[in-house]
């Protein structure tokens, strides 16, 4: 009596522990109500093990079976003589949409409704069509355990470059409401293979504060929309790619010019560094092993060798107290990861790093037709990312010429020795740090540099420019 209207059964059927069939008939011997179930509708596995009723969500629901059923909610297992627990769980007044589609392969689309749809009109193909002359699926697969997402299956591989929209069409949700043509279609992009030099080492961190994560930052020197998927980070044991660990095992689209942090713990660097943009962060199972010293970090696609830094301490700014927690930035993205002062320690000012959004170091390449010229006639070495360096830029017609380039103060001493025999590209940025042959700080005054560049033919050009090195007062 404590649960109300109770009538007893003195024939009570055997309802098996995990698949079993109720039907309940009329005096006459009609059929009014038939339930297959299954231990699947559960959806739990504690609740499945017993103890648990299932309950009907929706007694409206053109839906049936795992759709229509779940484990009971109430706190005391089941709820006989009253309103069920997961009653109308599944009903919204939002109309059905189409939320996204997310390309799982050359031939699968993944597709996610915002709640569950009937999984007859789901799984008919005629309700899909995708566009540039691609058509119907041949196979439409709603998932269970809910229906909230649909897999299609195509003939021919979706090309790669383009846009793609699918249009679904007579699809329902439970209760009967078909998808309207304002939610009905979602965009996605399959993007170009990604080759060398598309993606880009920006920064990284290899030689963390105490308690601190590693971390390396890439960028996206196209511009296209290109997937990270297709990319995987890797270091280098005697010569040889080790932890080869994949960026993602779905499609995770980078738009062009944008920055993505790859680190183990993404709280750890937002809590460590000023952070413009959280969302540029990745959050990765695990990274190579990259040492506080010295060290090698490989990006690949397909096999393919996107971009290589080879990395050292020796590469901070020397002057550092402490290298724990300073990253290296790259200057110039149109420059080689392995060109020399390419990567330098980002500035104190900014905090020793920029995760995610633009390098303290970062430089613009100039635009200039002399053969061999200075971006500015000062510089000042304190690692304040204003003019750190003295850059050099050289534009010839052809490459592999030869530079033998010192440094020379206002009195005629040889101060540093910079390139010796180094052979040049046909046009590229040379650097001097300011530091002198016993790499100290040379001091505050004017300078020249003398550049000797020649053939091996013997055709030999000089070229003479003064500078001054200045420090704050």
């Amino acid at each position: 009596t404590g649960f109300g209207r109770v009538i007893g059964v003195p024939a009570w059927p055997s309802l098996n522990n995990d698949t079993g069939i109720l039907i309940l008939k009329n005096n006459k011997g009609r059929e009014i109500h038939r339930v297959a179930y299954g231990l699947s509708w559960y959806k739990d596995a504690d609740k499945r093990k017993g103890g648990y009723s299932l309950e009907l969500i929706d007694p409206k629901s053109i839906c049936s079976g795992i759709q229509n059923w779940s484990a009971s909610k109430d706190l005391s297992g089941g709820t006989p003589g009253k309103q069920n627990s997961v009653f109308l769980v599944n009903t919204s007044s939002e109309p059905l949409k189409l939320l996204k589609a997310l390309l799982v392969d050359s031939i699968t689309l993944s597709l996610t409704f915002n709640r569950y749809i009937d999984s007859l009109t789901g799984s008919v193909i005629a309700n899909y069509t995708l566009n540039n002359g691609i058509g119907n699926p041949l196979h439409a697969l709603p998932l269970t355990p809910d229906f909230g997402r649909v897999i299609l299956k195509f003939r021919d591989p979706i090309a790669r470059g383009h846009t793609y929209r699918i249009t679904v069409n007579n699809i329902a949700d439970c209760r009967g409401s078909t998808i309207a043509s304002a939610f009905n279609s979602a965009e996605f992009v399959l993007p170009r293979k990604i080759v060398k030099d598309d993606i880009l080492f920006s920064e990284i961190l290899f030689n963390p504060r105490p308690n601190g994560a590693d971390f390396v930052e890439i960028y996206n020197n196209t511009e296209h929309i290109l997937d990270m998927q297709e990319l995987s980070l890797a270091g280098i044991v005697k010569d040889t790619l080790s932890n080869l660990q994949q960026l993602s095992t779905t499609q995770l689209l980078l738009e062009p010019s944008q920055y993505l942090v790859l680190t183990i713990n993404p709280d750890n660097i937002k809590q460590e560094y000023h952070t413009e943009n959280p969302n540029s962060f990745l959050k990765m199972s695990s990274l190579p092993v990259f040492n506080d010293d010295a060290g090698t970090a490989v990006l690949t696609s397909n096999g393919i060798r996107i971009d290589q830094i080879a990395y050292t301490e020796k590469m901070h700014f020397i002057l550092i107290k402490n290298f724990e927690g300073v990253s290296l930035e790259r200057s110039s993205f149109k420059r080689s990861s392995i060109e020399i002062g390419n990567f330098r320690s980002a500035t104190a000012t900014a905090g020793f790093a920029t995760p995610g959004y633009k390098n303290s170091q970062y430089a613009d390449n100039p635009s200039t037709t002399e053969e061999f010229s200075l971006t500015s006639k000062t510089f000042s070495p304190d690692n304040d990312g204003f003019e750190d360096i003295l850059q050099m830029n050289y534009h010839f017609q052809n490459p592999g010429l030869i530079a033998n380039v010192s440094i020379f103060n206002a009195k005629g001493i040889l101060i540093k020795k910079l390139f010796k025999n180094f052979i040049l590209s046909s046009e590229g940025v040379l650097i001097w740090d300011g530091l002198n042959e016993f790499n100290g700080l040379a001091a505050s005054g004017i300078y020249l540099i003398y550049a000797e560049i020649f053939d091996t033919e013997g055709n030999l050009k000089k070229y003479r420019k003064t500078f001054a090195l200045a420090v704050k007062f």
